[in-house]
């Protein structure tokens, strides 16, 4: 009867330690050929413990400053294909929100001495403001 139940014991812990050995399905990601039509970053200097998403393109001079409850130039004229880099130096948090039609995604919450790129593709005007304070307004004209 020990036999028995010493061998079914084994079976069954053997049948449990194979289950937990087997290999994780393989994940199989479809294959896209779209192009984004937007690609931003966040970068912060303030803490380097956070992770950044950066762009390996240059930013160019287009650079909007972030400073006395501004965005300036409040309008700025881009040619399709350029990034613009937004640059908190003001001493609160601030954020870039577009409008809901532009369907890109907000910056999220930029504290001070942070920065956000994004490469606008398409040509057209985006409006944008900030989350926090949405007096804040603001625009990207692409030619």
């Amino acid at each position: 009867m020990k036999r028995i139940l010493l061998l079914t014991m084994a079976v069954v812990f053997l049948l449990l330690t194979a289950g937990c050995t087997q290999p994780a399905p393989q994940v199989q990601h479809a294959a896209t050929t779209a192009t984004p039509t937007f690609v931003k970053s966040v970068t912060t200097t303030a803490a380097p413990a956070v992770p950044t998403v950066t762009t390996s393109a240059p930013v160019s001079d287009d650079t909007i400053i972030i400073q006395n409850m501004a965005y300036n130039p409040a309008q700025l004229t881009v040619n399709a294909g350029d990034i613009v880099r937004w640059v908190n130096k003001d001493s609160v948090v601030h954020s870039v929100v577009f409008s809901k039609d532009s369907k890109i995604d907000p910056s999220g919450v930029l504290a001070p001495s942070q920065s956000f790129s994004m490469r606008f593709y398409n040509t057209g005007v985006y409006n944008y403001s900030c989350g926090q304070h949405p007096q804040m307004q603001g625009s990207v004209v692409v030619t």
